[in-house]
């Protein structure tokens, strides 16, 4: 029933059959998390028309929003498909494999604990008896360590792994996320000392979420792209340069979530620097993909068009005058959607309708309402000429938000059908 294309078959490691029934209430939890962050992302914008329930914030749903499409979507489900492949070699019952699955399962299940504080506290304590704890804060921190246990697993079972297009962009992959939580502990260990410098907690913060954007979400992609592709030919360099040029480029860029006045110029050429390295990365590995991938039919085409998008904007970012881009927050919140929404989103939907089998109209639906979101929030940015806009922009907005929830739901639907 859930079937592959020979070509698709090709230079892949081995995954169990009907890989969609292996474990399959974690995929279906991972995309229950997306439908409810991305209903959040649509609360927040109808807070911005003064459509929001008394007593939330619109900051709050806006970390709300975030992190449980970092916990529930970004992380969990590029960790189920790692998971498939490590069961594929080492068999279910193996130790390593059970250590991996369950600790998906725990951060799955913390970060969406953690969601109603962000919603209704964000970062703030929550009192507790006599105590005023940041719950959140805590939640997040058992998600974490979940991903520990989860390399932990992986580490003991990666020598059995069969080696594969994929499997160093996995390693990568993996690499970047670690480094990732260690700005997150940063901040922790900052607040608690309680430093007057407002600068080293931006620091850290904008540390963690370069390292996950830039470097995990986007080795994650290229990993599941690289592992479907079927990629023939040994490509006319080693993928191992690409990898190197984002895992060293990522973490320099988060010098660019930093607020202008705090910006000095040696944490701007760093930003710089790192995102021609982090975008050169990009560039050649889709070079790599457009060469010697199999391309007919393919619907890997959409994740990597945007995510090629993304290393342009990052590109261009890199060279353009800084007074262009760093006082437009649109502009930002545009490019994160791009790769987050765009490349993140349709790769791993792209992933569920290869694996599932399902008509195409459903995957094209999840792709429009992309495309629509994408396109109602270049309407936000300075992109857009002044004199197209108004207040009717915020209703569009708002409206397309509510798209991608709507599509994944369908195709969320037709996948369990067809079990």
């Amino acid at each position: 029933m859930f079937s592959k294309t020979s070509n698709q078959n090709m230079n892949r490691v081995t995954i169990p059959r009907n890989s969609l029934q292996t474990y399959r209430r974690i995929w279906q939890a991972s995309l229950f998390c997306f439908i409810l962050a991305a209903l959040t992302g649509a609360l927040y914008r109808f807070g911005m028309i003064g459509w929001m329930p008394q007593g939330l914030s619109l900051l709050n749903i806006r970390h709300a929003h975030s992190h449980l499409m970092f916990f529930g979507w970004a992380v969990p489900l590029p960790l189920y498909i790692l998971l498939l492949r490590a069961a594929g070699s080492a068999g279910k019952n193996s130790k390593a494999v059970q250590m991996m699955r369950w600790s998906v399962w725990g951060g799955l299940i913390f970060g969406l604990i953690s969601y109603p504080f962000f919603l209704l506290w964000g970062y703030q304590p929550v009192a507790i008896g006599s105590a005023s704890i940041p719950l959140s804060v805590a939640f997040a921190g058992l998600v974490m360590l979940c991903w520990y246990v989860y390399m932990g697993g992986y580490l003991k079972i990666r020598s059995h792994l069969k080696e594969d297009a994929a499997t160093s962009w996995y390693d990568a992959a993996l690499l970047l996320l670690f480094i990732s939580s260690l700005g997150a502990w940063g901040v922790a260990v900052l607040q608690a000392m309680d430093l007057q410098n407002p600068l080293w907690a931006k620091a850290m913060t904008h540390f963690f979420l370069a390292s996950f954007t830039e470097g995990w979400v986007v080795l994650a992609v290229l990993a599941l792209i690289f592992g479907n592709m079927a990629v023939k030919e040994r490509p006319p360099f080693s993928s191992n340069v690409s990898i190197s040029l984002i895992v060293i480029g990522a973490p320099l860029t988060f010098p660019y979530g930093i607020s202008e006045s705090l910006l000095t110029p040696v944490l701007l050429f760093t930003a710089r620097l790192g995102g021609v390295l982090a975008s050169a990365g990009i560039i050649l590995a889709l070079y790599v993909l457009w060469k010697r991938g199999n391309w007919k039919g393919s619907v890997w085409t959409w994740p990597l068009g945007l995510l090629l998008l993304k290393g342009l904007m990052q590109l261009g970012s890199s060279v353009i005058p800084s007074g262009f881009w760093l006082s437009d927050h649109a502009l930002r919140i545009l490019y994160l959607h791009v790769l987050l929404l765009g490349a993140l989103t349709l790769g791993g939907v792209a992933w569920l309708h290869v694996e599932a089998g399902t008509p195409y109209r459903y995957f094209s639906r999840v792709v429009v309402s992309v495309l629509m979101v994408l396109a109602s929030l270049v309407m936000m940015s300075r992109l857009w000429p002044p004199a197209w806009s108004g207040l009717w922009v915020f209703y569009v907005v708002t409206g397309a938000a509510l798209l991608p929830a709507m599509a994944v739901a369908a195709m969320w639907h037709k996948v369990r059908r067809m079990r």
